[in-house]
């Protein structure tokens, strides 16, 4: 299988105005196109939502919707014509709460920035640091009337409207959800979005508070907690237990902390989210050169190869692909790291030792998604194959990080889609999930076989509920050969290049019979009631062989007549009914007839 495990989350903006450029991201590796609401109006966001359905339409390739909520801000208010005012270094600034215009210092006032934030002057005391700007000015608190904030600014910077300020060691204790949040959500309800990545929060009783206005709405979307502050930080596992996903938020998490703490930050809430057996996505400044170059730095090559290293389940895409001038570009060298990290030996062996020891209550689905990883592992399947109504089990076979891919069957669309976020796993929509249990299988066969994921007479590793009106969700592990199994020998060979050959089958009673029944070309399987002496200058022109019943001759002879024979013998009576011309496969392995070419 070609496809990257890991995810890649892509924003939209002004660059991404247009099908083409959307076409070329997704064909290049998007798997979800984010939505940021800090930006923009409604009828631009219907508008990029539209077309990002419109072309994963176009080319079948399934896309979900992320909205990014704008979330709790503290934001200064407007300067004079939104132009950037200068706040010099140890100049007096007089930080107020009304709605006043930001203003540089003049000959007899102070510089003035004004917070949306009422409660500033009554929770600052000396020493405590105000950030605006990402950072870019940093404000000392000198002191505090009650009404206004007299700051030194601690280094000169240059500052616009609307700027996010932040504020150290202070939680503004402000709601999760503004009313325009809630607005947000409901409109993203009415356009189908199935994630929401909730900003700046702190505890778990937000999540449940988001989850409960979600539902209100009549809502499954994915809810994907971003931990932006220390309060998120040391609340970190009991967020994780809460969300469905986490969200490495970097650039608001790196000016709350000392920037040094950041990449083992990183590596800490990747961990703790992977115990609980939830998805994370590593996010900000991933390829922040792309936005201008058309090729990342070293160092940014190196900090996405670390996220994926650390277990990320996905990598996102902020200014690269919202406003840059190198979208397609950007999306293709995010997929050509993870393809190139995956393919490593070092990735490999790390995941096999990143396996979580996943905390709170084992459920029999948890042990059934672990049995799966570790019989597609010890087996060496090709992949493991889950038909879900919810995509529960695929996301907990997921955290085990299987080398197999995880291919999920599912007639939900909404849950096909949600299922993107999560590493290894490939969603597949059927028309329905059939009630009786042999049947949901076969179907789920034929998908996966129609597009490509497996071939005849690989193993794969089936994880279900069986039958589905069981009251345990996850219950039978079983594993499946592909295709049509025609017979089973007894004993057999195959040669020191390949275990298998395909070809027509030629039926002949005799060795005369065979002579004049097989065109001495490529392709061609032999299906014989006995084997004798008889037989051996037969032996030299086939390249496969069914024997219904036993053989005289020794394997050690067969090969010395024919080193590149693959053969199978003792396949009993019902094998004589294959007619001539079928095309089969022979495995001289595990002695099996197949249906079809390999």
């Amino acid at each position: 299988m070609t496809s990257i495990k890991t995810k890649i989350v892509c924003s939209m903006g002004p660059t991404t105005e247009n099908d083409e450029i959307v076409e070329k991201m997704i064909l290049a590796g998007m798997n979800i196109a984010r939505f940021n609401f800090s930006h923009g109006d409604y009828e631009s966001h219907k508008r990029q939502m539209e077309r990002v359905k419109r072309v994963s339409l176009k080319t079948g390739i399934p896309i979900a919707l992320m909205m990014d909520t704008k979330g709790p801000e503290i934001r200064t208010g407007n300067t004079v014509d939104n132009k950037e005012i200068t706040i010099k270094q140890g100049e007096k600034v007089l930080v107020t709460v009304n709605d006043e215009v930001v203003s540089p210092s003049a000959k007899n006032s102070l510089a003035k920035i004004s917070l949306n934030w009422k409660e500033l002057p009554h929770k600052v005391s000396k020493g405590i640091k105000i950030l605006i700007a990402d950072g870019l000015l940093e404000l000392d608190v000198e002191s505090t009337d009650g009404t206004t904030v007299i700051c030194t600014a601690a280094n000169t910077a240059k500052i616009g409207s609307k700027k996010n300020v932040n504020l150290i060691g202070i939680h503004a204790g402000l709601p999760i959800m503004s009313e325009k949040d809630k607005a947000d959500i409901a409109f993203c309800v009415k356009m189908d979005c199935d994630l929401i990545a909730a900003s700046f929060v702190s505890f778990a009783s937000e999540v449940h508070e988001i989850r409960h206005y979600i539902e209100s709405l009549g809502s499954n979307m994915k809810i994907i907690a971003k931990i932006e502050n220390e309060e998120g930080l040391d609340n970190i596992a009991e967020i994780a237990e809460a969300a469905d996903g986490i969200m490495v938020a970097r650039g608001d998490l790196g000016v709350q902390l000392p920037t040094e703490r950041i990449p083992l930050t990183q590596k800490h809430i990747i961990n703790e989210s992977r115990i609980k057996g939830k998805p994370v996505i590593t996010a900000t400044q991933m390829l922040d050169s792309m936005i201008n170059n058309p090729r990342p730095t070293r160092a940014e090559l190196t900090d996405v190869a670390n996220a994926i290293f650390d277990g990320t389940d996905a990598v996102m895409l902020s200014g690269e692909t919202a406003n840059g001038s190198y979208p397609v570009e950007s999306v293709e060298t995010m997929a050509k790291i993870a393809k190139t990290v995956e393919d490593s030996k070092d990735y490999c062996k790390r995941i096999k030792e990143m396996i979580p020891e996943q905390e709170g209550l084992i459920s029999m689905g948890k042990v059934m998604a672990k049995m799966a990883y570790m019989t597609a592992d010890q087996i060496k399947a090709m992949a493991i194959l889950v038909p879900t109504l919810s995509g529960h089990t695929a996301r907990m076979i997921s955290t085990f990080r299987p080398e197999q891919s995880i291919i999920a069957v599912t007639p939900k669309a909404s849950v096909q889609r949600q299922l993107l976020l999560n590493w290894g796993v490939i969603p597949l929509l059927v028309q329905k999930i059939a009630s009786d249990s042999e049947e949901m299988i076969q179907n789920a066969l034929k998908i996966t076989l129609d597009k490509g994921l497996v071939h005849q007479s690989e193993r794969i590793v089936l994880c279900a509920g069986i039958p589905l009106a069981s009251p345990i969700p996850v219950n039978t592990i079983r594993v499946l050969l592909v295709g049509n199994v025609l017979a089973r020998g007894r004993s057999g060979g195959f040669n020191s290049s390949s275990t298998k050959v395909s070809g027509r089958i030629v039926k002949a009673s005799t060795p005369d019979e065979a002579i004049i029944e097989l065109r001495h070309k490529k392709g061609e399987i032999l299906l014989c009631p006995e084997l004798n002496e008889s037989w051996i200058p037969i032996l030299r022109i086939i390249e496969g062989l069914i024997v219904i019943g036993s053989s005289e001759l020794h394997s050690d002879t067969i090969n010395l007549v024919n080193k590149n024979l693959v053969w199978i013998t003792e396949t009993g009576s019902t094998t004589a009914s294959i007619e001539t011309g079928l095309t089969v496969t022979i495995d001289g392995k595990e002695l099996l007839v197949y249906e079809g070419l390999n």
